[in-house]
């Protein structure tokens, strides 16, 4: 086992969004040529209310998010439940594992102000990709590991039942070189669908003694090339769904 909970990592992450999304790319110098390309689907059940979207499981904590290479890499299927109580985590997923094509991680996400922690269990395979025109694809293909791991969790089969699939999310991520930082930094850009969305998020990993002082730092770097870091970072997570929500879900 890598690490107990105690010592998890901590992901710290900034994200950049709408206009200023362009210029961040290009003073990082981000070649969509040179990333790595994925689409990305979520799931969940979303209801139309007074106007707005509600995603309950989301709100609830849960997301379910499916990732397809375009190339040769494999996909990867997730559920994440953020935010955990780590303490409240079912019997036999309370610390980091991993077997055959599967990983369970505990870790703690820093965003701007908000820290939260997050068990994540996330399978290798091949999956198939949610159409419009297929009922059966827009269901999430969940190993017997997941839906254990989501049913002692209090995510049943009738939580999971016809959910919907929102999608697809164009996404391009890169391993820049970004000098005065110690850590590796990983930029994923996000495009959704046809509703003008991009989000570019920059985010590194270290330990807890280091965390403050990384997140500092990284904010003080971008900064230092004009660009705007704001202390309350909108989730991309949150509005990616609920854009794809209100366009009726999975495009064709």
């Amino acid at each position: 086992m890598a690490h107990t909970v105690e010592n998890a990592d901590v992901e710290i992450k900034v994200t950049v969004s709408g206009e200023a999304t362009e210029a961040a790319c290009e003073t990082l110098e981000l070649d969509p040529d040179e990333g790595k390309h994925r689409t990305i689907h979520f799931w969940d059940s979303p209801r139309h209310v007074n106007g707005g979207v509600e995603l309950p499981l989301l709100d609830d904590g849960l997301v379910i998010r499916l990732r397809k290479a375009k190339k040769s890499d494999k996909d990867d299927l997730t559920v994440k439940l953020r935010p955990c109580d780590r303490d409240r985590l079912p019997a036999g997923w309370q610390t980091p594992q991993e077997q055959g094509e599967w990983e369970f991680t505990i870790e703690e996400d820093w965003t701007g102000r908000t820290r939260v922690w997050a068990a994540s269990l996330k399978a290798d395979g091949d999956y198939r990709r949610p159409t419009a025109d297929d009922e059966q694809s827009n269901q999430p293909e969940l190993t017997d590991e997941q839906r254990d791991l989501l049913d002692r969790s209090g995510f049943g089969s009738d939580r999971l039942k016809d959910l919907l699939a929102l999608g697809p999310i164009d996404s391009v991520q890169w391993k820049p070189s970004l000098r005065d930082l110690i850590h590796p930094v990983t930029a994923e850009l996000w495009s959704v669908g046809d509703e003008g969305l991009r989000f570019l998020e920059l985010s590194i990993r270290t330990g807890p003694a280091e965390a403050s002082a990384t997140q500092a730092l990284l904010t003080r770097t971008l900064r230092e090339r004009g660009l705007h870091v704001s202390d309350r970072q909108e989730s991309k997570t949150r509005a990616a769904m609920t854009a794809l929500a209100r366009a009726g879900g999975v495009s064709r």
